[in-house]
């Protein structure tokens, strides 16, 4: 599965082993290893952080 944030492609392969979040940046384990995301504010990142969560199940 992919997001798409400005053009940039994100890449999440299930399963999902651990999100964590710190304002506008999102770390999340999954199959392929761990991955940080920055975005440029926190409703972006909790835009995507919904996606994610939805994607997982």
């Amino acid at each position: 599965m992919s997001y798409t944030y400005n053009g940039t492609e994100i890449r999440v392969e299930q399963p999902i082993r651990s999100i964590s979040v710190n304002k506008a940046k999102v770390i999340f384990a999954d199959n392929a290893g761990q991955k940080i995301t920055q975005f440029a504010n926190g409703s972006e990142a909790r835009h995507f952080l919904s996606w994610l969560k939805s994607a997982n199940i």
